[in-house]
């Protein structure tokens, strides 16, 4: 087993809002030097101070003395090597949802101090498949599109991107055979089946794509059992992940994740 590199204690160069309901933060630093290319989509872990506190305790990550900091899993958007920027987004719903990154991420300024730790593994591995299907909600768009601009020019498939407004639309430098198809869904505190019947609608190849399926868990279980019922894609041949669910925190939902795969 690989060693688990040592976090790393980076700052903000830049915070943006990039729609009005997705925060973009650039990190940087000295200790950023090194991070590997080519992991777009991948997790991360941020690793955030306790309130009233200056800085993370980055050696009591994950299982050192001292206090742990407060730790919520996001992805790489994009890493510039030549220039030493991490760009994470981060979805926003609203002031009375929002946690600990997301409030980071709002509030945060240049100079700014964060820890990181990670990556983690690439979510697909096939770039070379004959077509790609993407399912999104706002919490995943942000690994779907770091996935997608890294994909072959040559690419094809659809990718289904819900979000809150029309205006969460964003800019996606995807190959152009893959085609984007946006879905306004106004409450993500309400249940939404958009994804999986605009995905039900498709003319489906006969080839089976490379999936890639994130976002809220019971729009993810949905979609998920329609492509194991309907069209044999074996759980193997796709990532499905659901990263958050409705009425849970983080910590709520990561509790549950563990116990279902126990």
């Amino acid at each position: 087993m690989a060693e688990r590199p040592a976090p790393r204690l980076v700052e903000v160069h830049s915070s943006q809002r990039l729609t009005p309901h997705m925060q973009r933060v650039v990190l940087t630093g000295e200790a950023l030097k090194g991070f590997p290319v080519g992991q777009e989509g991948a997790n991360l872990k941020l690793l955030l101070p306790h309130p009233g506190d200056a800085l993370p305790d980055l050696a009591a990550f994950p299982h050192g003395a001292g206090k742990r900091p407060v730790v919520r899993t996001y992805t790489v958007r994009h890493y510039h090597q030549a220039s030493n920027q991490l760009t994470i987004d981060f979805a926003l719903h609203g002031d009375e949802h929002m946690g600990p990154a997301s409030r980071f991420a709002v509030n945060a300024k240049p100079g700014d101090k964060v820890g990181i730790a990670g990556p983690g593994p690439k979510k697909l591995e096939n770039l070379d498949a004959e077509w790609f299907l993407f399912a999104a909600d706002m919490s995943a768009i942000p690994a779907a599109a770091g996935i997608i601009e890294s994909l072959p020019r040559d690419a094809m498939g659809h990718a289904f991107f819900e979000i809150t407004s029309k205006a969460d639309r964003q800019p996606v430098m995807a190959p152009p055979g893959i085609t984007l198809h946006w879905l306004v869904h106004g409450d993500a505190q309400q249940p939404s089946t958009q994804l999986v019947d605009a995905i039900s609608r498709l003319d489906w190849p006969q080839s089976a794509p490379c999936v890639f399926v994130a976002g809220e868990g019971s729009a993810v279980r949905a979609i998920r059992r329609y492509l194991i019922d309907q069209h044999d894609i074996p759980r193997k041949g796709m990532y499905a992940s659901a990263y958050w669910k409705i009425g849970l925190s983080e910590d709520e939902h990561q509790v549950q994740k563990r116990s279902e795969q126990e």
